[in-house]
């Protein structure tokens, strides 16, 4: 069997199979001659004829090994009658036949083997690459460090020398595996966040996946570590850009709303104090005897023109400073609002596509007042779609031209009516039960304050289509 190891896989292929039982055979044969001295072999030297094919070749090869060791004994070897050679030659033929099967299982077996040995040494290979760049550490029973990953050591700024044996709470603030460990199937998440202590003392915050390598209660935890510190960054960035636009919200609706209040009450004051005027000529006519109620008008008209400079007074108050335009880069004023926009599809349940070109597109923009507008133009969007089945809302924004990059918010809502397109951004109007018809017209304000102009249309979804342009910024690009 050693021998039959030694020859060479192309020896199983094609021609060289054939020629491998022609060879089998031949040799067979010779060492039958060389045993005729001992005794008489019939069919038993011929059996390695069949084997090697077997072993090494196709069934094809191995059947034409079986036929000529039995042509060769029937012409060979004297038979005493025709009924003998039949069965000799027919139980060689079985024989053969099962010897041949039993090869092939084995070359299967063997190239199954083999093919598993390749799969285990890629998968121990991607595990051992896995291992090398996550950070991942293996805790005993009692929570204590048996494995550490180079990257796991990195993130506490420690060794693996050091961090080996130790408990795993030296490194991780109030981590109790004893309640994990006992804890039913299911009802424990990992998904919580910790707080990790590095060798310098530094917390950070760290989010835990854990796996156990058997019984939870008695093996090993695996424990996948994220250091969450950029994430936290991001999130608390978010939340200061949201409070940040909120303020300037309330600052500039409450300045809308001075606007349409001085608007509306200066009217009637300026024709009361016209009135009360009017009223002290007549009591002046009236002689010395109206000079009582003709100070009692004085006194009232000085209160209504009182009324009005405070009116007046709160409406500076109420009046967003208006800052110079700067260079920004429109993809990274929309990029900061990215968590926020999306928070937002969640609640109609809707699809907030974002497309901007991020090629040359600095634009002069006063930042916050600019991602205000982008974020109460989505907001309604958001709410448009809120009842339809389509619930689609896109943010795109291409240069137009040369001097102009054109921002469009559409949806797949019921759009505009007609007759209300020319009334969209007048104050006070709202077709919402609970809006008080600010939203576009603060929303207007900002844009022409930009140099633009907010128009509304149709989408390419059959919805509304809002849409405004800035100025596009010349010179060096903005880093």
């Amino acid at each position: 069997m050693a021998r039959v190891a030694m020859i060479p896989a192309w020896a199983a292929k094609g021609a060289n199979g054939y020629l491998l039982a022609v060879v089998s055979v031949g040799l067979a044969l010779l060492a039958r001659l060389g045993l005729e001295a001992f005794g008489k072999f019939y069919y038993l030297p011929l059996i390695p004829a069949v084997m090697l094919p077997a072993l090494l070749a196709s069934r094809r090869a191995t059947a034409l090994a079986i036929g000529l060791s039995i042509t060769a004994n029937v012409v060979l070897v004297p038979r005493e009658s025709a009924v003998d050679a039949v069965v000799n030659a027919l139980l060689f033929a079985m024989v053969g036949a099962a010897i041949g099967e039993i090869g092939r299982a084995r070359r299967s077996s063997q190239a199954r083997s083999a093919e598993l040995k390749t799969q285990l040494s890629l998968r121990n290979a991607t595990i051992h690459a896995m291992l090398a760049s996550a950070p991942v550490v293996t805790l005993d029973s009692r929570s204590r460090i048996v494995a550490i990953s180079q990257p796991a050591s990195a993130l506490f700024r420690t060794t693996e020398r050091e961090a080996r044996g130790r408990a795993f709470q030296d490194f991780v603030e109030f981590f109790d595996a004893g309640i994990i460990r006992s804890a039913p199937p299911g009802e424990y998440s990992s998904d919580q966040y910790w707080l990790g202590r590095r060798s310098d003392g530094d917390v950070f915050p760290l989010g835990i996946q854990l796996a156990f390598t058997g019984d939870p209660e008695s093996s090993e935890a695996i424990l996948t570590l994220t250091d969450l510190s950029l994430w936290h960054s991001a999130e608390l960035r978010s939340q200061e850009l949201s409070d940040q636009l909120n303020q300037v919200w309330r600052m500039n609706s409450l300045g809308e709303m001075a606007a349409i209040l001085s608007h509306e009450l200066n009217q009637p004051l300026t024709a009361a104090a016209s009135y009360l005027q009017a009223s002290q000529a007549d009591l002046g006519r009236a002689g010395i005897l109206a000079d009582s109620a003709s100070r009692t008008v004085e006194l009232a008209k000085s209160q209504v023109l009182r009324a009005g400079a405070i009116i007046r007074h709160a409406r500076e108050l109420l009046t967003v400073e208006t800052h110079p335009l700067e260079p920004e880069r429109m993809s990274s004023m929309i990029d900061d609002l990215g968590p926020i926009i999306q928070l937002l599809g969640p609640a109609s349940d809707a699809s907030i596509q974002i497309d901007i070109d991020n090629l040359d597109d600095r634009v002069m923009a006063d930042r916050i007042q600019f991602q205000q507008a982008i974020v109460n133009l989505v907001r309604n969007a958001v709410e448009a779609v809120a009842e339809r089945e389509r619930r689609e809302v896109r943010l795109i924004g291409r240069p137009s031209c040369s001097d102009f990059y054109e921002i469009r918010v559409e949806d797949s809502g019921p759009g505009v009516p007609p007759d209300q397109v020319e009334r969209m951004f007048e104050p006070l109007m709202t077709t919402k039960s609970d809006g008080m018809g600010l939203g576009l017209s603060v929303t207007r304000t900002i844009v022409e304050n930009h140099g633009g102009t907010l128009s509304v249309g149709v989408s390419s979804m059959g919805g509304a289509a809002f849409m405004f342009s800035l100025h596009r910024a010349k010179g060096e690009p903005v880093q």
